[in-house]
């Protein structure tokens, strides 16, 4: 691939596509594959090899804890070759909280992990869009007591908020629901995969509106951070983060942004399996080759393509939305 690299030395393994939740929004496929360990110590070994001084990985899925016990034995191992290498490393989780106890949050704190929350407000927008797949399981209950485990355990974290056409006008109550919980680090996204409508754009911007005037002080101070400020790169369906998935193979991240509806065309751009690639300085990407690879893959598919075009417009719009109140969104850790 002939493009910048991209700016980012962080590598992302889906230790497993299983997962206790079938959220409406998600783009990955689920299923049972589950990630040895020996691919991930690959997948360790990649990363560390970055130029960066600085370097992340990322565990997500699927339900990245239904695999722990190779999450926990991978981060330890990375540790150890970071500090042999002198490069100073990281890690992220993206996870449902549905699983998270003291022995989640023990290896949370001792390994300086950011664990991104998935939850989308009160219960009745968090249950009707993130359905349960376990039979029995309250996923709002499940993923509150996580969140809230990991609020007094004083653990790295933030929740991300999704909001869809669908609920849009709940936003700033939703988050509401939130802030009385005790949260504090949140992101305000959106949902991808369908289409926005012009009414629909106007709800979420009205709705984000009502909460940066309502915290505008907390927002101010840094009591409330909004990940909106730094975290995000938009649009977020061109994102063009190296994956690796349980079977080893590398990816771009925007290959599974509609994973669920059946691609007309394999991936333009195959960068290979954790075998083959050696050096991940080797490896470019852009936001043009994410653009080509949706384009190329869905180029049947009226549906995909028209959702692709939408997303990437309002996700343009939000970035300049959040842009413009930069100035009133507070301090944001990096």
């Amino acid at each position: 691939m002939s493009a910048h690299r991209s700016l980012k030395a962080n590598l992302q393994l889906f230790v497993t596509r299983r997962c206790q939740l079938r959220c409406r929004y998600c783009p990955i496929l689920k299923g049972e594959s589950v990630m040895p360990l020996s691919t991930a110590l690959k997948g360790a070994d990649l990363l560390l090899g970055h130029g960066s001084s600085r370097v992340r990985l990322d565990f997500g899925g699927g339900e990245p804890l239904l695999n722990f016990d190779v999450v926990r034995e991978v981060s330890d191992y990375a540790a150890r070759r970071a500090r042999d290498l002198g490069k100073d490393l990281s890690f992220y989780m993206v996870t449902n909280a549905v699983l998270v106890d003291d022995a989640v949050l023990a290896w949370a704190r001792s390994r300086r992990v950011l664990l991104e929350f998935s939850m989308d407000g009160a219960r009745e927008d968090h249950n009707r869009f993130k359905s349960a797949y376990d039979r029995g399981l309250d996923p709002y209950a499940a993923t509150r007591a996580g969140v809230e485990r990991a609020q007094r355990a004083g653990a790295a974290h933030f929740v991300i908020m999704v909001a869809s056409p669908a609920n849009a006008r709940r936003l700033a109550e939703n988050f509401e629901h939130l802030f009385d919980i005790g949260v504090r680090r949140v992101d305000l996204s959106y949902a991808i995969g369908g289409i926005w409508s012009a009414e629909d754009e106007a709800v979420y911007f009205e709705q984000v509106s009502r909460v940066l005037t309502r915290h505008a002080r907390a927002l101010g101070s840094g009591e409330i951070q909004l990940g909106n400020a730094r975290q995000r790169v938009e649009p977020t369906v061109l994102n063009s983060e190296l994956m690796v998935d349980p079977d080893g193979s590398l990816h771009q991240m925007s290959e599974w942004m509609f994973e669920t509806t059946p691609s007309s065309a394999p991936a333009p751009f195959p960068v290979g399996t954790l075998d083959t690639v050696k050096d991940i300085n080797a490896l470019r990407w852009s936001r043009f080759h994410s653009y080509y690879t949706l384009a190329t893959m869905y180029e049947g598919n009226a549906e995909v393509r028209a959702a692709l075009l939408n997303n990437i417009s309002f996700g343009l719009r939000v970035g300049k939305f959040f842009r413009a109140a930069s100035g009133r969104l507070g301090k944001v850790p990096a």
